[in-house]
């Protein structure tokens, strides 16, 4: 009695487990919510996914970095180097057209000059004489010939340098009014009283003015020009300017002290006037 009473309750207790469990399988069915193995999966392994991709990523933008540095770092010198080169032909630039300008003035000074002349370039001082022997770019090729006269043009003013002593085809050797062994014949341009100036020691930058008239006026600062005499250097051109004058108690004649006009530290260019010396002109000159 007992055991089948147990047998029915029994029966009913599964029926309504089946039941209950058939309910939650419709509820469960009707708001479509499944789990899948798949999806499992990847929650679980997400994490290192994300993690993996993030040090791949990582890894590629140092390598890129890297890279983008190294061509960064090629394209800074290629810059630099064109700034360098712009830089360069800028200064290049700059020069050749203060050579033009130069070039311009002196064919300018050239054009204005009453005589004959050939430009020519200063390319060596000779230090024994602390540079006051020049050799130029000028020879017998250019007409030059020995004992043609030298100026220069400095602030304006048509300056002596002196005279052709040497030539060879391709250059010339000049003697500045400084040296010793110059003689040029000169006056003084305002009373043309005249005499000879006469170069001194290498070191000095004067000049002795001698065998003027006893006579004459003589001031400091009053120009002194070139005479003509001795068939050498044409009349008027510039020499210098007195700086002192020597009158001894006795005597005929009195000197001065001319500081040329030109400052041999700074001449870059010369004139060299194309002026036939005379055979005899050249005997006197040799025989000094």
């Amino acid at each position: 009695m007992n055991h089948d009473r147990f047998l029915r309750h029994r029966n009913l207790v599964v029926f309504i487990a089946l039941l209950f469990v058939s309910f939650i399988l419709m509820g469960v069915s009707q708001t479509r919510v499944t789990i899948r193995f798949k999806s499992i999966t990847y929650g679980v392994l997400y994490p290192f996914h994300f993690a993996g991709v993030k040090i791949i990523t990582a890894t590629g933008d140092f390598f890129a970095s890297i890279k983008n540095n190294r061509q960064l770092k090629e394209e800074l010198a290629q810059a630099r180097q064109k700034i360098e080169k712009y830089e360069r032909t800028q200064r290049d630039f700059e020069e050749i057209k203060k050579e033009n300008e130069r070039l311009r003035r002196l064919i300018g000074i050239q054009s204005e000059m009453s005589y004959e002349t050939v430009i020519a370039e200063v390319v060596a001082k000779s230090p024994q004489n602390y540079y006051k022997t020049l050799i130029v770019n000028r020879g017998r090729e250019s007409g030059i010939k020995k004992y043609m006269p030298v100026v220069a043009y400095q602030n304006d003013l048509k300056c002596l340098i002196g005279k052709v002593v040497d030539v060879q085809r391709f250059s010339s050797r000049v003697q500045p009014l400084m040296e010793q062994s110059s003689y040029t014949g000169a006056m003084l341009k305002e009373s043309r009283y005249s005499g000879i100036l006469q170069g001194q020691s290498p070191i000095s930058d004067y000049c002795l003015l001698q065998y003027i008239d006893r006579r004459a006026q003589m001031n400091f600062g009053e120009i002194v020009v070139t005479s003509g005499m001795g068939g050498v250097f044409p009349k008027g051109i510039d020499i210098g300017e007195i700086v002192s004058v020597s009158k001894k108690k006795y005597g005929i004649f009195q000197e001065a002290m001319v500081r040329p006009f030109v400052d041999f530290s700074r001449l870059e260019e010369v004139y060299i006037i194309v002026k036939s010396v005379t055979e005899d002109t050249i005997k006197l000159f040799e025989e000094q």
